[in-house]
């Protein structure tokens, strides 16, 4: 039996949903939030603002008040976000850390969840500690990762549901040409490009370097003293520029020294006929694929071989390995968490209508 939900997407206040994405989480929103609206779902999505191509529905209620700051920002915000019309929704999914929008909305009783894109720190963890504590909200992980994290952190033992992609934003690259290693990513120090910088100027191959400059001091001591034209910074990328790269690249380079949560980035270029190299933080731990070649080690010197042996890896190989994580099973996936869900909640109550 399948059911036909509305559901409602929140991101937060200022939240751009256009490309180029500020983050994987924007990239995921738009992807899962058009899917399901393919699906047969009518979806509203909260941001300040969408493509004006997309398939849901844009709300945002939030009027900014320039001299408001602070906490009376917050309770401004709560305030909007709470005159939406909550009881037009089946599901209310939330997808960014704005713990008083979640205060908010779950003041409303409604089937509610929570798909934790990041590790879990401290501030992150005292807030959902004290909403799990006055809530049913339901936490959602998005790799293995961050599910043994933030199982240990909250004592549960959530859901996993792997992010996915559209695979048609990714065609998979038709020409041998192997013209320059790539790396795309916020570009700050956990992000790490130096070190793939440091690898293409050792190996004498050509890098392009793709991503948004969130630290721009670490971006003129560590990238653009090396720019030539050898290393090129191309910018920040929209997806269909990315996939333009990606048709040329002869490796991805990942080489994040954080616990990456997921790796969307390496899962587009994987989708793209393009091997990911790199450090075994930066892509999921299970990710044991011929296709992602890594190690434990933190130093660049240690991709050498593996930049070496990535020349052998076919682009249909890596095609496959990334189909597997592809946005139709993680909208399915998380379908099926809704309904179950539901039902569960209305057991003894009147029947949710199937259509």
């Amino acid at each position: 039996m399948h059911f036909f939900m509305n559901i409602l997407l929140v991101s937060g206040p200022g939240i751009s949903l256009k490309e180029p994405y500020n983050s994987g989480i924007e990239a995921f929103i738009v992807s899962f939030a058009n899917q399901l609206v393919d699906e047969g779902h009518i979806v509203d999505v909260v941001a300040e603002e969408a493509e004006a191509n997309a398939k849901f529905a844009l709300i945002n209620p939030f009027t900014a008040i320039f001299e408001n700051t602070g906490f009376s920002k917050l309770l401004r915000e709560k305030r909007q976000f709470q005159n939406l019309d909550f009881d037009a929704y089946d599901v209310i999914h939330y997808n960014m850390f704005y713990p008083h929008l979640l205060e908010a909305g779950l003041h409303f009783d409604k089937t509610s969840f929570l798909t934790l894109h990041s590790p879990a720190d401290e501030k992150r963890i005292a807030a959902y500690k004290q909403l799990s504590r006055e809530s049913d909200l339901k936490f959602v992980a998005i790799s293995e990762r961050v599910k043994s994290d933030w199982d240990e952190a909250l004592g549960t033992d959530m859901p996993l549901i792997n992010n996915g992609i559209n695979m048609d934003l990714w065609p998979t690259k038709q020409s041998e040409d192997r013209a320059y290693l790539l790396w795309s990513a916020r570009i700050n120090e956990e992000k790490n490009v130096a070190a793939a910088i440091s690898l293409a100027k050792h190996m004498q191959l050509p890098l392009k370097i793709a991503g948004r400059i969130v630290d721009q001091h670490y971006f003129d001591e560590q990238v653009k003293p090396h720019l030539n034209a050898q290393i090129q910074y191309v910018g920040h990328l929209t997806q269909r520029e990315l996939s333009g790269l990606a048709q040329k690249a002869s490796a991805y380079l990942a080489t994040a020294t954080w616990q990456e949560p997921f790796g969307l980035a390496a899962l587009e270029m994987l989708a793209s006929g393009v091997p990911v190299v790199g450090f075994h933080t930066a892509v999921p731990p299970d990710w044991a694929h011929e296709s992602v070649l890594k190690t434990i080690s933190h130093h660049w010197q240690d991709l050498i071989e593996l930049v070496e042996k990535s020349v052998s890896v076919n682009p249909d190989t890596c095609k496959a390995f990334a189909s597997r994580m592809n946005i139709q099973n993680m909208t399915s996936n998380y379908v099926k968490l809704y309904t179950e869900v539901l039902l569960l909640e209305n057991v003894g109550e009147e029947a949710i209508p199937a259509i």
